[in-house]
């Protein structure tokens, strides 16, 4: 982290920043479950889909950005008790996603927000 008083020999945040880029862009694919078919009675037939997750380098916001696609979201029922995209993204691809990150040497503290 850059500070005022531990500045890393850079004269601002954002240079600081920058220096800590890799590689211009990364792409991953992670598989994840959704219910295909809600029973009831916690009966469930499961299938699984795939998010598409690309992570690149933006210089104005000296920081990598993420975006994701679900190829299949079409398939994925609201009503049979799933989430949207970002809901699939939050609470399952996105831990996994951090930790492939940190194995590439990416802290999430270089993720622009």
């Amino acid at each position: 982290m850059w500070t005022e008083l531990d500045n890393h020999g850079f004269e601002n945040e954002v240079d600081y920043l920058k220096s800590l880029k890799k590689e211009d862009s990364y792409t991953f694919s992670y598989s994840f479950e959704y219910i295909a078919k809600n029973h009831g009675n916690d009966d469930y037939d499961i299938d699984t889909a795939t998010m598409e997750v690309r992570v690149e380098w933006s210089d104005p916001q000296a920081g990598y950005v993420i975006a994701y696609n679900v190829a299949d979201m079409y398939k994925i029922d609201p009503a049979q008790g799933n989430s949207d995209a970002k809901g699939f993204y939050e609470s399952d691809v996105y831990w996994r996603l951090l930790t492939d990150l940190s194995n590439l040497g990416i802290d999430s503290d270089r993720i622009a927000t």
